[in-house]
């Protein structure tokens, strides 16, 4: 096919899409769904460039959100997202603006991939627009996993300090005043957005043994495990409950300082080979397409091949088995 024909075909499918995001945003333009995220005129002048320009991108976000939230399968996937939402965010920020967002920088990613045929920098070819959607489509959740997990690690970091704080309340007040305790002693801390969703968990009736199970099902943080199990059998007296949980703590304190170097070189080994194939992937975009023509015809190339991906494979194994060890053994 004659390359100004792909070049063409390319530029009809950007300004379609345009087309259709600028009839979302006319759509929806009187909506105030996020009026306590809005601006007015002179605090909108008042603001830096880099804020309006949050501002206006959220717009878009919510814009468009407005219109997927009218499909019932996508609110639904989009529930999976609600443990990425801080209580303080639930003003401006829903589960389907994940989605939203999604959709957003794979358009993006098209818009990049046709700007590149457009300079000649890329070939126009079917299956790399397949990969760019693919990458789009993809990267964002992996790096809100990275962002997810990162906020798990610094709530573990400050869960022995809750819990001394629980235990050293329960003596003078009930379980709900000493989580409040928690939340204003630690409310710059994200373990403070935690114990405000066991705080709501309570006040509509859900026990404490099912509030902190559903604080280990958001974060899978083992320790907060053990404190539901706990509460499970010793939920007569919740005093002496968090005494209990308080000296296991000090127990896992010490025996866990001995594994913070480990774990923190198999988190940066995991995120490398998690990142291997998308820079592979990227890179095979950028490059003349001729370099693997050798590699994918030749019996040598094909072998190779073989075992780049056997020894990828085999590392992925032991790193496994190290983690599965490393569990056992804690």
């Amino acid at each position: 096919m004659n390359k100004l024909v792909i070049q063409g075909i390319f530029i009809f499918i950007v300004l379609f899409i345009l087309l259709n995001i600028l009839s979302i945003l006319r759509t929806n333009r009187r909506e105030k769904r996020i009026s306590d995220f809005a601006l007015s005129k002179k605090d909108f002048d008042d603001t830096s460039i880099l804020e309006k320009v949050t501002h206006i991108i959220w717009g878009i976000v919510h814009n468009l959100s407005n219109l997927l939230s009218k499909n019932k399968y996508l609110i639904k996937k989009s529930s999976k997202y609600e443990k990425y939402i801080l209580i303080k965010e639930e003003k401006y920020k829903s589960p389907i603006d994940y989605i939203a967002m999604k959709v957003l920088i794979v358009i993006f990613s098209i818009l990049l991939y046709v700007l590149f045929i457009l300079l000649d920098i890329l070939p126009a070819n079917i299956l790399m627009l397949i990969v760019y959607i693919i990458i789009g489509y993809v990267l964002p959740d992996f790096l809100w996993q990275i962002l997810y997990k990162r906020k798990c690690s610094i709530v573990s970091s400050k869960l022995y300090e809750a819990i001394i704080i629980l235990d050293n309340n329960l003596a003078k007040t009930n379980i709900y005043n000493a989580i409040s305790k928690v939340v204003n002693s630690l409310d710059k801390d994200l373990i403070a957005d935690e114990f405000m969703r066991i705080q709501i968990d309570l006040s509509y009736n859900i026990s404490l043994y099912q509030a902190f199970k559903r604080f280990y099902e958001r974060t899978n943080i083992p320790e907060i495990k053990d404190i539901y199990n706990l509460l499970d059998v010793e939920n007569e007296n919740i005093e002496e409950t968090f005494h209990l949980i308080r000296k296991q703590f000090e127990f896992l304190n010490k025996k866990n300082n001995t594994k913070i170097t480990t774990n923190v070189v198999l988190n940066v080994i995991k995120t490398v080979y998690l990142l291997i194939p998308i820079v592979i992937m990227i890179y095979m975009s950028l490059i003349d397409q001729t370099y693997f023509e050798y590699v994918l015809h030749s019996p040598v190339g094909l072998l190779l091949l073989d075992i780049i991906v056997a020894i990828y494979a085999f590392f992925l194994l032991a790193i496994k088995h190290v983690v599965e060890v490393q569990k056992w053994m804690g």
